[in-house]
C-alpha cells in the first residue's frame, strides 16, 4: 500500500494510506475503465449527493426560465416582423436547442462521474495540446462570472412593482443584495438552496401556467379583451426579409432557450443510479414541457396585449403590458413580483452551477492556490469558487456606468461562451473517435450526427453574425454607441492572449528555467482530489519519473476515470482542506 504526503505546506503534512478501492486496476474491463484525462475522478463526491429528479427538474425550468420569456416576445417580434415567423423562431429556437442538451447528454453517458459541464468535457475532448484547453477555459471562465443580467433584472422587477422610479444605484443596490443572499445560501449549504430554488422554480412553473391558461380565457372571449384573435389574422404580414434582423431574432431566441447547462455541472452530484436516466430522459422531457409554456404564453400575449404596434414597442415589458391590459395596475404589479422571483431563482441556479465549473478548473491544476479552488470546508460546498464568483459579480455591477460600458460588459461574457459551446460541439465528434480508436463498446446513447453538425453550424453561426455590419450602415453597435464588433475583437484577443499566455508558461519559460512540468496527483482530508501542475528540474526529471509517475493528460479518452493500475499511479497527497 503507497503511502503520501502533502505537496502543500509542510507544517500540516501528514501520510495517509491510498486505499486500492478508490482506484481501478488495469485488469477492470475497458467500460469500467474512466480516463486519465483531466483532474481525477472523485468516485465519492466530497460535495454530497443533493440532487435528486426534484431539483434536477427544477434546475432545467429556472436555468432556462430567468426573464427572457416575460420580454422579449414583443422584440421578437419587433425584429421578425409577423406573428406567424415569430412562432417559427419560437420552434427553430427550441429545436436548436434542443440538440445541445442532447449533446450535453451524450457527453454525461461517457462521463457520468463528472461535474463541471463545459470544463470537463472540453478538456476530454482537447487533451493536446497539454493543458491548452484548462489554461484558456479557467482564465476565461474566472473572468467572466457573469450572473449580473439576472441581479439588476430582480432588482428592476422589485422597483415596477413597488412603483418606485428605477434610477441605476437603487437597481443595482437591490441587484447586490439579491447577489449577497443567494452567494450566502449557497455558499452555507447546497441542500437548502437547492430547496429554496425548487420553491422559486414552483412559483415559476404556476405564474407560466396562470398564464397560458388566462391565454385560453381571453381567446375564449372570458375578458374585457375585444377581438382576441384579430393578430392572428394575417400572421405572415409584415415578415422581414432582412438576414441581420431574422439572424439577430435567432440569437435572442436562443437566449430565451438557454440555461440547461447549468444543470449538468452538478452530474457526480446526483445518485449514480439515477444519473443516466436523469440527465438522458428528464431533461429533454422538462425542456420539451417548457417549450410548450412558451408556446402557450407567447400565444396568450399576442392575444392579449393589444395591437401588434403595441406589442413592437413593449421591448422587454411583453408581459407587464399582458397583465396590465387583462388585470388593470394592481395585475401588473403582481407579476413583477413573479418575474423578480423569477430572475433569483435563474441566479441560484447561475451560483450553484457556476460555482462547480470553477471547482472543476481548480481540480485541473492550472490555478494558483489549488486549496482554495478544490476544498469544500466547513459547509460541503465550494467556498472559494462561490466567493470569487461573488466578487467578480460585484465589480461587474457596481463599477461600469450604466449604459455603454454595462452593455459591453455583457456582451464580452455572451460572446466567449459562444465560442466555447463551438468547441462544445465539436470535441463530440472528437470523443466519439477517441472512443472509436480505443475499440470502446456502444454507451447505449448517441446523437444523430446530422444534429451534431446542425449544431456546429450554429454555433458558428452564432459566432460570425456578431462581425456583420448593421443594415442601416452605421458601424454603431445595437446597445453601445461604438464600433459595433469590439466585444467580438476584445473576447478574441482575450483568447489569443490566453495562448500567447500557454507559450509561454509551457514551453518558453521551461526552456529557459531548465524545467519541466509534471502532474501530481492529491487528495484532501475529506476525499476532494484534484490535480497539481508542479516544476520539476531537468536534473530532477528522470529519477522524478521513477518514483512518481507523470500522469499524461493527453492520454486517449475511456469512460470517466483513469486508467492507471496501482503499481502505476503517481504519488498521491493529502493536505487538510
Amino acid at each position: 500500500m503507497s503511502k503520501s504526503i502533502t505537496p502543500f505546506d509542510e507544517k500540516d503534512a501528514f501520510e495517509v494510506d491510498i486505499d486500492p478501492i478508490e482506484h481501478p486496476t488495469a485488469s477492470d474491463t475497458e467500460s469500467e475503465q474512466l480516463n486519465a484525462l483531466g483532474a481525477p475522478v472523485e468516485k465519492h463526491n466530497p460535495l454530497g449527493l443533493q440532487l435528486n429528479y426534484v431539483s434536477l427538474f427544477y434546475m432545467i425550468v429556472s436555468g432556462v426560465v430567468g426573464t427572457g420569456i416575460f420580454g422579449t416576445p414583443g422584440s421578437i417580434l419587433k425584429q421578425i416582423g409577423s406573428v406567424g415567423a415569430s412562432y417559427v423562431l419560437w420552434v427553430v429556437g427550441f429545436i436548436i436547442t434542443l440538440f445541445r442538451v442532447l449533446i450535453y447528454a451524450e457527453y454525461v453517458t461517457y462521463f457520468k462521474d463528472r461535474s463541471g459541464g463545459d470544463v470537463a468535457y472540453l478538456e476530454q475532448a482537447y487533451p493536446k495540446p497539454e493543458f491548452l484547453v484548462p489554461t484558456t477555459y479557467a482564465a476565461i471562465n474566472v473572468v467572466f462570472s457573469f450572473a449580473t443580467s439576472s441581479a439588476t433584472a430582480f432588482g428592476s422587477y422589485i422597483l415596477q412593482a413597488a412603483n418606485v422610479e428605477r434610477t441605476t444605484w437603487n437597481q443595482r443596490g437591490i441587484g447586490v443584495a439579491a447577489l449577497a443572499f443567494t452567494t450566502i445560501m449557497s455558499a452555507l449549504s447546497t441542500k437548502w438552496s437547492l430547496r429554496l430554488a425548487n420553491f422559486l422554480g414552483h412559483v415559476k412553473i404556476i405564474t407560466l401556467l396562470f398564464i397560458a391558461i388566462s391565454g385560453f380565457v381571453v381567446l375564449g372571449g372570458g375578458t374585457k379583451v375585444e377581438n382576441p384573435t384579430a393578430n392572428f389574422r394575417n400572421a405572415w404580414e409584415g415578415t422581414t426579409t432582412d438576414p441581420n434582423a431574422i439572424a439577430n431574432s435567432i440569437i435572442n431566441i436562443s437566449f430565451s432557450y438557454g440555461g440547461t447547462g447549468y444543470a449538468f455541472n452538478l452530474v457526480s452530484e446526483m445518485p449514480l443510479k439515477k444519473r443516466l436516466k436523469g440527465f438522458r430522459v428528464l431533461v429533454p422531457i422538462t425542456f420539451f414541457f417548457l417549450f410548450v409554456m412558451y408556446i402557450l404564453c407567447v400565444t396568450a400575449f399576442f392575444a392579449g396585449s393589444g395591437s401588434l404596434e403595441e406589442l413592437k414597442q413593449s421591448s422587454v415589458l411583453t408581459a407587464s403590458l399582458y397583465f396590465e391590459n387583462i388585470f388593470g395596475v394592481p395585475g401588473r404589479r403582481a407579476l413583477d413580483v413573479l418575474v423578480a422571483l423569477s430572475a433569483l431563482s435563474h441566479l441560484f441556479v447561475v451560483i450553484v452551477g457556476h460555482s462547480r465549473s470553477l471547482r472543476e478548473c481548480g481540480r485541473q491544476g492550472v490555478l494558483p492556490y489549488t486549496n482554495f479552488w478544490v476544498s469544500v470546508k466547513p459547509f460541503d460546498t465550494p467556498l472559494g469558487p462561490i466567493l470569487v464568483t461573488f466578487i467578480i459579480n460585484i465589480i461587474v455591477l457596481l463599477a461600469p456606468p450604466a449604459g455603454d460600458a454595462y452593455n459591453f460588459v455583457i456582451s464580452l461574457g455572451s460572446y466567449s461562451g459562444y465560442i466555447f459551446d463551438f468547441f462544445l460541439s465539436l470535441g463530440l465528434l472528437l470523443v466519439r473517435r477517441q472512443r472509436k480508436q480505443r475499440g470502446l463498446p456502444s454507451a447505449g446513447f448517441k446523437v444523430p450526427l446530422p444534429l451534431v453538425i446542425i449544431q456546429i453550424l450554429f454555433q458558428l453561426f452564432v459566432i460570425a453574425m456578431p462581425l456583420v455590419p448593421p443594415s442601416n450602415g452605421s458601424l454603431k453597435g445595437s446597445n453601445v454607441s461604438f464600433f459595433y464588433a469590439t466585444y467580438c475583437i476584445v473576447v478574441i484577443g482575450l483568447f489569443l492572449l490566453c495562448i500567447a499566455y500557454y507559450i509561454v508558461w509551457q514551453f518558453v519559460l521551461p526552456k529557459y528555467g531548465k524545467y519541466a512540468h509534471r502532474v501530481e496527483l492529491y487528495t484532501l482530508e475529506n476525499g476532494a482530489k484534484g490535480h497539481r501542475v508542479v516544476k520539476v528540474p531537468l536534473d530532477q526529471v528522470e529519477e522524478w519519473d521513477k518514483t512518481k509517475t507523470h500522469i499524461h493528460l493527453s492520454a486517449p479518452a475511456e469512460d470517466s476515470d483513469s486508467h492507471i493500475s496501482l503499481d502505476e499511479l503517481p504519488t498521491a497527497s493529502t493536505t487538510k482542506a
